[in-house]
């Protein structure tokens, strides 16, 4: 019989990863997505000065045990960032509760333990089943990453509200139960035909924000209080964060060499206001600030949980910043406490200083005759099989 194996939530990024456990034979124990008891079971055990992401994974682990998980696995590392040690320490908590179960700690710095654990746990023919089962974590992986990247964009164009949001979650829902490459790939190729039949106001130029921060906070809409969605659907506008699942989670295996050299390269700019590697998003999250006017964008919202030190380091670095090059932004300090209705407050004010910005920019480059940067070649870059009838929103 396959062991039973569980992971924390973290946004969409369960579909790859309980692709990955199946291919390798085991069970994948999916827990219920972050919700009001998680938060408060996690925070009720938890140390008082760790950061939201540790209490809402504790229990995240503390329902997945309660769902019969038998091995739970989990990241680990020799870094800076506490998140590396979160396994460890979530696993003496929950065994001092009277849990019983086996651990998986997973990092560079143990690859042998971890194969042997594989052998131990689903038998020696799972070593064999690693290179299918790496593909088959890749292509969903990107799979997902293009659905959300779709529907970001989506949101605040689309003609019939929740249109896109419909799409998206029937799509991801299809590939979560695709158990082959070749379906997989016909779930991308029916999805990219079907986005063209969406009704989108071809003439609307939404504002457009970029997400920075840390990156649970960015990815789990249960932290956030939805910020990503509720600005897409209720105020229209377009929000990308700097992150993305397909890069954490691709990232550490070196499946694609493409998020190693973005990494270097956010390293090279952000040097000269943060020299050195704190183990967490710091440099994407600086390099995301100085790079967002270029790349089209009207504002930054950078989004930390409490407590987080590599995050409040880029607080105080932020404005010492030249302001050329930097736009208006917004710092999110989050934990347990914050409310939807308080970030809300924030957001709308925020929204409000985002448009005075643009339109007075835009006043001033057409005066000039400077380019400026907007979504049409954003999009035809990003998405250029959505086009309908000709180029992408012309």
């Amino acid at each position: 019989m396959s062991v039973k194996v569980a992971f924390p939530h973290m946004g969409n990024a369960y579909i790859p990863l309980r692709a990955l456990l199946e291919s390798l034979g085991a069970e994948a124990v999916v827990p219920e997505r972050p919700n009001r008891r998680t938060v408060s079971v996690g925070a009720r055990h938890a140390p008082e000065s760790a950061c939201l992401p540790f209490k809402v994974t504790l229990g995240d682990c503390m329902d997945a045990l309660e769902r019969g998980a038998e091995l739970l696995a989990m990241v680990g590392g020799m870094w800076a960032c506490r998140f590396g040690h979160y396994g460890r320490v979530q696993h003496m908590i929950l065994r001092d509760l009277g849990y019983r179960f086996q651990s998986l700690i997973i990092s560079r710095e143990n690859v042998g333990e971890v194969l042997e654990a594989l052998r131990r746990f689903l038998g020696p023919e799972a070593l064999r089943r690693v290179p299918a089962a790496l593909a088959m974590f890749r292509a969903k992986a990107a799979a997902v990453e293009e659905v959300e990247r779709w529907v970001r964009w989506a949101r605040p164009r689309e003609e019939v509200s929740g249109s896109a949001d419909a799409l998206c979650d029937r799509v991801l829902a299809e590939l979560d139960g695709a158990d082959t490459l070749r379906r997989v790939r016909e779930l991308r190729r029916l999805f990219r035909l079907e986005v063209r039949t969406l009704s989108i106001d071809r003439g609307f130029e939404p504002l457009r924000l970029r997400l920075v921060g840390e990156l649970y906070v960015l990815l789990e809409p249960a932290l956030n209080h939805d910020l990503v969605r509720r600005l897409g659907s209720v105020h229209r506008v377009e929000v990308q964060p700097v992150l993305s699942t397909y890069r954490w989670l691709l990232g550490p295996l070196w499946l694609d060499p493409r998020i190693q050299f973005t990494g270097y390269v956010a390293r090279r700019r952000a040097r000269p206001y943060l020299p050195y590697v704190l183990g967490g998003e710091e440099h994407m999250t600086l390099a995301g600030i100085l790079t967002a006017a270029r790349e089209g964008f009207h504002g930054v919202i950078h989004a930390y949980p409490l407590t987080c030190m590599p995050e409040n380091v880029c607080r105080a670095v932020i404005p010492g910043i030249p302001a050329e090059k930097r736009l208006p932004y917004l710092s999110l300090c989050i934990d347990e406490h914050t409310s939807a209705a308080g970030m809300e407050v924030r957001l709308e004010a925020f929204l409000d200083l985002v448009r005075s910005s643009r339109q007075a920019s835009e006043g001033a480059r057409a005066v000039t005759g400077a380019y400026i940067p907007g979504s049409l070649k954003t999009a035809e870059r990003a998405f250029p099989w959505a086009a309908r009838n000709g180029p992408l929103l012309r």
